[in-house]
């Protein structure tokens, strides 16, 4: 024991003497907060012609001071900024687990659902840092929040940078899961915490977004009508029963299909952790890639575990079981076969067409069978891109 001490001591003595100059060093800050990535970003070519990098950072406050995010920069290890979010726009693209907000109290966590949206042609970096701007304050006795005292040892405002994301590759390209004109990517990603985007949940005690790009896709006919008719009944829907193809070549390598249909315009019935995607089909189409879809009718499977699935095969029809509401299919790719336990990963689709896209206030109009009206943003033709949230997309 003496001659470890000795030999400590030792090595104290030959160290340079600003390295006991302070406790923290000036690119060190008291951050209060801690943070990370739930997983590594891969930029995806978006229909507005941009490049989107879509990840969470998940921000703890280990701390006793309450924490306000004021401003959240994403930027390059250069430290220069590719895009910022603050204010309302911040408050709604934080998740604090049931509640939205910027505010984290003491033992708090939260997530903020980041979209590095990079212009055409820009230059993807390979690693990203998220630049927290933030206000501590105190709990007063009745544990509320207050301004910091003026003697208190750390500053109120302050700023650091952490959670580094690396880039990992780009998005994979396949060809459409439908055909026809008229069909919504209702749910999709990036700029709002849908209740795709926003669903994270923990599996085997790991943090999972499996749903971070997953698309319901549901159609509109000539008359922009999503049913016409009872909402309850299934004829209403003309789309029901689709063909469902395949996005790529690929191995059947987990099914389910044994819940029959529910009842649409109704709340579902009888879901478990099983049946939550009611009637499906997950195919690897490429090495940790596989394509997950939903909802498919009861007995319309046209494939069994490890068989050999071409692109553009029929491989069920579009249905309404499991967790649904209206007829659709739920379709995402993922980075491992169980559409739960795993991670959601970005698609381009080869080629679409687009009229616009379905603007929040018509969605209400959409779901009680009105005619729906579009705004032109995203018009045109596309090509190797991802139709973004509430786009109207028409196949071959």
């Amino acid at each position: 024991m003496r001659m470890l001490f000795q030999a400590a001591l030792a090595a104290a003595l030959f160290l340079p003497a600003q390295t006991f100059a302070q406790s923290l060093k000036p690119d060190e800050v008291y951050s209060s907060l801690a943070t990370g990535v739930l997983s590594n970003p891969n930029p995806v070519a978006g229909a507005d012609g941009r490049t989107h990098l879509a990840y969470e950072v998940l921000v703890t406050n280990p701390s006793r001071v309450f924490v306000t995010i004021d401003k959240v920069e994403a930027i390059d290890t250069g430290g220069n900024v590719l895009s910022q979010i603050a204010g309302d726009e911040l408050a709604k693209m934080i998740e604090r687990f049931g509640l939205q907000g910027a505010l984290i109290a003491p033992g708090g966590t939260a997530i903020v659902f980041m979209d590095v949206a990079l212009p055409d042609g820009s230059k993807v970096p390979g690693e990203i840092l998220a630049r927290i701007t933030a206000t501590r304050q105190m709990a007063d006795k009745d544990g509320k929040p207050q301004p910091l005292p003026a003697d208190y040892p750390l500053v109120a405002n302050y700023s650091f940078a952490g959670a580094p994301a690396t880039t990992e590759k780009a998005a994979t390209l396949i060809e459409p899961p439908l055909r026809g004109k008229g069909w919504v990517s209702i749910n999709g990603c990036c700029d709002a915490i849908t209740s795709h985007r926003g669903a994270v949940m923990s599996i085997n005690g790991h943090i999972r977004v499996p749903e971070r790009f997953a698309i319901d896709w549901i159609k509109l006919d000539d008359k922009s009508l999503m049913y016409t008719g009872e909402a309850t009944k299934l004829a209403s829907y003309a789309y029901y029963g689709a063909e469902v193809h395949s996005v790529a070549d690929g191995t059947v390598v987990n099914l389910y299909d044994e819940t029959d249909e529910q009842i649409p315009s109704e709340d579902a019935k009888g879901i478990n952790t099983a049946n939550i995607g009611g009637n499906m089909l997950v195919i690897e189409i490429a090495d940790g890639v596989y394509a997950f879809y939903a909802h498919l009718q009861r007995g319309s499977l046209k494939f069994k575990l490890g068989d050999k699935v071409k692109v553009g095969d029929v491989i069920g029809l579009l249905g309404n079981t499991g967790n649904s509401t209206a007829p659709h299919l739920h379709f995402y790719l993922m980075d491992g076969p169980s559409p739960l336990n795993a991670n959601g990963l970005p698609f381009i689709l080869s080629k679409f067409s687009s009229p616009g896209v379905v603007p929040e206030q018509e969605l209400d109009n959409m779901f009680s069978g009105k005619p729906v009206k579009f705004d032109a943003r995203l018009a045109g033709e596309h090509a190797n891109q991802y139709p973004l949230n509430n786009q109207v997309v028409d196949f071959e």
